[in-house]
């Protein structure tokens, strides 16, 4: 049964994103869109972690096969939905480190394993003041990814006390952190829409967010900015939902960027552009549609399949690489250049 509380927040979400969509008028400056859009996204994010305590919740109370099943697959919607607004790292979100608190990534020291062993060997369940306490590693997704796929689980009964505890923990703080973010966000409108630098701050954004996805996100992992290819350097690794996550990226900002984007370069006499920028972005996730969740079959030594199988693997994530750096120049340069951002040297510059 689900939480009375969950309930009636699902509620006021649901009234809140109608009330938003009626509301929605061709005479909004591209300010009030992409405020009003990550508005939205917010809120989509905030329901969607109180979805996956409840789930937590019931697998918990009576584990199930089912139960575990759901539990995976709204642990993954609502990290979609995080991913789906990553663009704004701005504003709230930089408030706590709630970032972080999301997502504790990139993990090169395994902190978030770490954290996670050190809950499931305490003496008693962990509870929410030990999550909030312990730090940024063990407060987000990853850390929820551990516990339903780190091959070191095989020994650790999810629904064990100590499991199901720190499931718990991490799901209701995730709850606390996201609806801070969502109730922030609209009290941080009024600046947000009434601050003219904001537009730079947030197209400057969301340009950071394609390059993480273009260089740390994709071509570390798979060993194209020279290092060796390693999974271990992917998102979300343990669940394989590598791709997935970018998948949610690229579809957050159709949704939230692109809209006000496009009246913002229209108004200012770029509307070729504006079509350029949203056809490429159109192309790079039917290109992500088309690859499978995770990055191990394009890795030499992960994942199976035949040799040829992988090299023709590569091959596409290859393609979807170019897809996306094609993106990524279009914004940086182009986009940047007719609404006048004036950026600073970054690693992505020069090619």
């Amino acid at each position: 049964m689900a939480h009375p509380s969950s309930l009636y927040r699902a509620g006021l979400t649901a009234f809140a994103l109608l009330m938003a969509a009626n509301t929605a008028s061709a005479g909004e400056t591209p300010r009030e869109q992409w405020h009003r859009a990550a508005a939205q996204q917010y809120s989509a994010l905030a329901g969607a972690a109180e979805t996956l305590e409840q789930s937590t919740a019931d697998y918990c109370d009576t584990p199930s096969t089912d139960g575990r099943a759901t539990l995976e697959d709204d642990w993954l919607d609502a990290y979609q939905r995080w991913q789906a607004v990553r663009y704004v790292q701005f504003g709230p979100v930089e408030q706590q480190s709630r970032g972080w608190q999301l997502q504790f990534w990139p993990d090169g020291k395994n902190l978030v394993g770490r954290k996670v062993k050190t809950q499931l060997n305490a003496d008693t369940p962990p509870t929410l003041e030990d999550v909030e306490q312990a730090g940024v590693a063990l407060q987000g997704f990853p850390a929820l990814e551990y516990l339903l796929y780190d091959d070191a689980m095989d020994a650790t009964a999810l629904e064990s006390p100590n499991a199901c505890g720190l499931l718990s923990a991490v799901s209701t703080n995730l709850v606390h952190v996201t609806r801070a973010l969502e109730d922030d966000w609209q009290s941080f409108g009024e600046r947000f829409i009434g601050t003219d630098s904001y537009t730079h701050t947030l197209l400057q954004s969301a340009i950071q967010s394609v390059e993480l996805l273009e260089e740390k996100r994709l071509a570390s992992p798979l060993g194209l900015r020279g290092k060796p290819a390693s999974i271990y350097r992917a998102e979300a690794w343990r669940s394989g939902k590598s791709v997935a996550l970018m998948r949610a990226s690229l579809e957050g900002l159709q949704k939230g960027l692109m809209p006000g984007l496009t009246a913002l370069l229209e108004s200012r006499g770029h509307p070729a552009l504006a079509d350029k920028l949203e056809k490429q972005l159109k192309e790079v996730a039917a290109r992500a549609d088309t690859l499978p969740d995770g990055l191990a079959p394009a890795i030499k030594g992960e994942g199976s399949g035949s040799e040829p199988e992988k090299k023709a693997a590569f091959a596409d994530f290859q393609g979807f690489y170019v897809q996306l750096s094609q993106l990524r120049r279009l914004l940086a340069r182009d986009v940047a250049a007719a609404t006048g951002l004036r950026r600073g040297f970054n690693s992505s510059d020069g090619d």
